[in-house]
């Protein structure tokens, strides 16, 4: 830390010390500045092991005061802080399975009655499996469908996989004919919450306290596993006037929701919300934008790196924007010429030709990939 002495600064200390007290000496037995400070004499090596010793001791001090603040702290130590000041209200969110509704049907109803039991095992075609999480009752001839909820065998951004993607059976159901799909993608799996937004909820935990403000809603959302991104609007109808409904918009870790993750979002509301006003809940859709640079370079820079850097900082700040946020030129003007060394002109964004805003009400969450980001 800079306000903190550093080991220089420690082994100054000694030696002015160390010569004020000489002094006190009659001439020829003062310790003098040249034996102090000429590497490895007895009295220089004196004054180096404790200005080290010092240093570890001033080093552990910095590090403990950072820890009694949220910003300085890291890792457990945010933990800690939180539980200290909000109890057990904010834990901190833990990685989360995936969770999607899948259907079973069968062609006739030839064989009979049979249940597909709940943690019968279900996959995709590239091995990403779920367990059902109740029974899949067929009665009698009944051909279906039937619907249950499903989840992730493994926590984790990966189990968030794509629609009409889970069509195999790890156990094979009675059956034989049956067949399973997802008409939704799965939702919510999630790895567990960085210090950064850990922080960041936290935070807005006071501003949810006096319940039922956008805030509070947006903060109730994000108590859900998995849940990312939640954010709330209110209706106005053609004349600019409330209507007393509210939006609250919510996307997981890949800018998507589904049925399962708006009942789960709904249940937590309940604390949140306002008695008696409506919420209406929207899961996310992601739209990926492509996004088209026209930048150039100051001389002897590494072209190919510093471009990168554009890309990499324009993913991770456009894949940030909540549900209904608007994609901004300014934004992507902002990012480029943070970069050091790229010359940013007039036209420096071809694509989009004008800032990119959601539909009102649509649940669209704007994202895009390193793909998707080039510079022509």
């Amino acid at each position: 830390m800079p306000d903190l002495p550093s080991r220089t600064d420690l082994f100054n200390v000694f030696a002015d010390e160390v010569l004020t007290r000489a002094r006190a000496r009659s001439t020829g037995q003062q310790v003098t500045a040249s034996e102090i400070f000429t590497p490895g004499s007895d009295i220089n090596l004196i004054g180096a092991g404790g200005s080290a010793m010092g240093e570890e001791v001033v080093r552990q001090l910095g590090r403990s005061t950072k820890a009694l603040t949220l910003s300085g702290s890291v890792g457990d130590e945010v933990d800690r802080w939180v539980f200290d000041h909000y109890g057990e209200k904010v834990p901190r969110k833990l990685a989360a399975a995936a969770r999607v509704t899948v259907t079973l049907a069968r062609p006739t109803g030839a064989f009979g009655g049979f249940t597909y039991g709940s943690g019968s095992r279900v996959t995709t075609p590239s091995g990403v499996q779920f367990d059902l999480q109740a029974d899949a009752v067929f009665s009698g001839a009944a051909v279906g469908p039937v619907s249950v909820l499903a989840r992730a065998v493994n926590a984790g951004t990966a189990g968030n996989v794509g629609a009409n993607t889970i069509t195999r059976f790890v156990t094979q159901p009675a059956d034989p004919t049956t067949t399973i799909t997802n008409v939704q993608p799965a939702a919510g799996g999630d790895t567990t919450e960085t210090d950064a937004a850990y922080k960041a909820r936290a935070q807005a935990y006071l501003l949810s306290l006096a319940k039922g403000t956008l805030p509070a809603l947006e903060f109730g959302a994000k108590t859900v596993p998995g849940i990312r991104q939640a954010s709330a609007i209110e209706e106005l109808d053609n004349l600019g006037v409330l209507t007393g409904r509210t939006y609250l918009f919510i996307a997981d870790a890949n800018g998507q929701a589904n049925n399962a993750l708006v009942a789960e979002v709904n249940t937590a509301l309940r604390e949140y919300r306002a008695g008696g006003l409506p919420v209406i809940t929207v899961g996310g859709t992601p739209v990926f934008q492509t996004i088209t640079y026209h930048l150039s370079f100051e001389t002897g820079v590494d072209t190919i790196l510093a471009f990168d850097q554009v890309r990499q900082s324009t993913v991770a700040r456009v894949n940030q924007l909540a549900p209904q946020a608007a994609l901004r030129r300014s934004m992507l003007f902002e990012i480029a010429r943070s970069v050091a060394g790229v010359i940013v002109p007039a036209d420096g964004v071809t694509v989009p030709a004008g800032d990119v805003v959601p539909p009102a009400g649509s649940g669209q969450v704007i994202r895009t990939s390193a793909d998707l980001v080039t510079n022509a």
